[in-house]
């Protein structure tokens, strides 16, 4: 049966509902007058309860019809554009060489998954710190991501970096980035197969990637300092709180609010773990200004000055 059949089938439906208990009062028997009051009454109750069944039979009849008319079909609301707010790996200078840092970014009109959006913003977006970059610079390959709940795979439209050369150290973080960054948008971890157009790639940049790539151990790819709050150029009022990640000797973090050459505060603060990545939080109070906030661990052979791991972000304090 149509549509159409079917919603004229419950139209009739309704209006038999509406009317069966509809009845005339009972009246002393009086000479038929066609134009009696009472049989207006009458029609008019019967045609009002009529055309409350239609208001109510048109309403959920044109609200289950696909909008534009025409029989297509209704929107996916799957397809629908939303903002996603994903954690994404990107890569910074330490004092221990290149290492990953993370950001969070807020992603408007978006109508993939996370997880596809994650990806794509560590293989080409724009981080919002100038220190960091992504893995493979300047690069216009997007990515299409899936996972069986086993394995992610990364689907590249083409081979990333063809413009560039790598060196291998870098190459390696590169790769882990967006495993990382993958492996974040789903809060677990599994291995990445990496394709090209669909295709398995034996290696990219040197890095074998003929089998699925597991995520590296923290702390042989991830910075030992991150700040996470506030973010790169961000306005904040005297008394700001900063929050970051660390995995340091002891669990000591150092910072120091520097305006040019000259530091301007400092202070310590401890993590909640030792030597494993973990929360941190300090208070920062200074006079109005622009401001770079460094934190950083300390050397552990001697316990003073920078270790392996520093992150900074610049500031303004009015």
């Amino acid at each position: 049966m149509s549509p159409d059949l079917e919603h004229d089938g419950e139209l009739r439906h309704l209006l038999h509902d509406a009317v069966s208990d509809v009845r005339p009062r009972r009246q002393q028997p009086a000479p038929d007058r066609s134009g009696s009051s009472g049989g207006k009454a009458l029609t008019a109750t019967v045609l009002a309860a009529a055309v409350v069944a239609l208001v109510i039979v048109g309403t959920a009849w044109f609200a289950d019809r696909p909008v534009g008319g025409g029989g297509g079909p209704a929107v996916d609301p799957s397809q629908r554009t939303r903002t996603a707010a994903v954690t994404v790996f990107y890569l910074g200078a330490t004092p221990a060489g290149p290492r990953l840092f993370q950001e969070t970014h807020r992603v408007t009109g978006v109508a993939t998954s996370d997880l596809e959006v994650a990806v794509n913003e560590a293989l080409s977006g724009t981080p919002s710190d100038p220190d960091y970059a992504p893995g493979f610079p300047h690069e216009t390959a997007t990515a299409h991501v899936t996972t069986d709940g086993n394995m992610i795979t990364i689907d590249l439209s083409q081979q990333p970096g063809a413009t560039v050369r790598l060196a291998p150290g870098r190459a390696h973080l590169a790769v882990q980035a967006l495993v990382w960054t993958a492996d974040a948008a789903l809060s677990s971890r599994q291995p990445v197969r990496f394709l090209v157009s669909g295709k398995p790639v034996p290696s990219l940049h040197g890095v074998d990637t003929s089998r699925p790539i597991e995520r590296d151990s923290v702390d042989s790819v991830l910075s030992t300092v991150n700040i996470q709050t506030p973010t790169e150029g961000q306005t904040v009022r005297s008394g700001f709180t900063v929050y970051g990640l660390a995995a340091t000797f002891e669990a000591n973090v150092v910072w120091e609010l520097e305006r040019g050459s000259h530091v301007v505060r400092h202070g310590f603060t401890t993590a909640r773990q030792c030597c494993v990545l973990s929360p941190y939080s300090f208070t920062v109070s200074a006079p109005p200004g622009d401001y770079t906030l460094v934190v950083h661990d300390v050397n552990e052979s001697n316990g003073e000055g920078v270790g392996a791991g520093e992150d900074t972000k610049d500031v303004t304090v009015r």
